[in-house]
């Protein structure tokens, strides 16, 4: 595990910090793609990755802390400000919520652009684990004794020496990925006639991937004997099929079906 890449004297540069900014920045090429594609201003993209960065981390670390009532009753200040952890549901709708007030106070309707960032979010997420990978932050999965378990003995959240675990870190790239390409296939393909079907469809596989993932995760079963994670996923995967079926839709796709 590398948790810091290098360090400018008193300076650390944290591969998970690293890799957040890769995330970002391979969003923000990917986006100015699909908006070129699309006949949309490109030029949106900078300022739609970028607020969507700002609320994806506000509220990924809102819904952490928020995970965590007691610690933030006793120490609100250091449970806001200190340490580290990230949720990503909540980084989800956090980003969601700011890229909607962007677009909206441009004047543009946030469901001509809905299709248009499912592949960023995808990809951005794929390398955004990557940095978890890298830190060993403690999202890595059960002990296993698979050909590909790792140990994160090094990791900001070590695991016991000698012991081997699922890199699930890695399972989620791997998913994001595909997820990605998929996304990016029927895009291309106009294969959808309502706007925001293939944001459903991100939903979708993406919560699907997450709630396998979560099988061989070290989270705690909350209710249903499933996790936290897993109960976010369901619910996002049935508001998935909502959108997939294009019911919701007021307008046609921003990239209309091929006749």
């Amino acid at each position: 595990m590398i948790p810091v890449i290098i360090q400018l004297g008193p300076l650390p540069i944290n591969s998970f910090g690293l890799m957040l900014v890769l995330a970002l920045i391979a969003g923000w090429r990917r986006l100015v793609l699909d908006l070129k594609w699309a006949g949309k201003d490109w030029e949106q993209a900078e300022n739609i990755v970028f607020w969507a960065g700002v609320g994806g981390v506000v509220g990924a670390r809102l819904a952490f802390v928020l995970s965590f009532p007691t610690q933030l009753l006793n120490d609100p200040l250091g449970a806001i400000f200190g340490g580290a952890g990230f949720v990503f549901y909540g980084g989800l709708l956090g980003g969601t919520l700011a890229v909607i007030y962007l677009i909206r106070r441009g004047g543009a309707s946030a469901w001509q652009y809905s299709d248009l960032v499912a592949p960023t979010l995808a990809i951005g997420y794929a390398v955004g684990r990557i940095g978890c990978q890298l830190s060993g932050d403690g999202d890595y999965g059960v002990a296993s004794t698979l050909p590909w378990a790792i140990s994160y003995l090094h990791g900001v959240v070590p695991t016991p020496p000698g012991l081997t675990v699922h890199p699930t870190p890695v399972y989620e790239t791997l998913a994001a990925l595909l997820t990605a390409f998929i996304l990016s296939a029927l895009l291309r393909r106009r294969t959808f006639s309502a706007a925001g079907q293939l944001m459903g469809l991100y939903l979708i596989l993406s919560s699907v991937s997450r709630f396998l993932v979560e099988f061989v995760r070290i989270e705690p079963v909350v209710g249903a004997g499933l996790t936290q994670a897993q109960l976010w996923a369901v619910g996002l995967s049935m508001l998935g099929l909502v959108l997939l079926s294009g019911k919701l839709s007021p307008i046609q796709s921003a990239h209309p079906v091929e006749g």
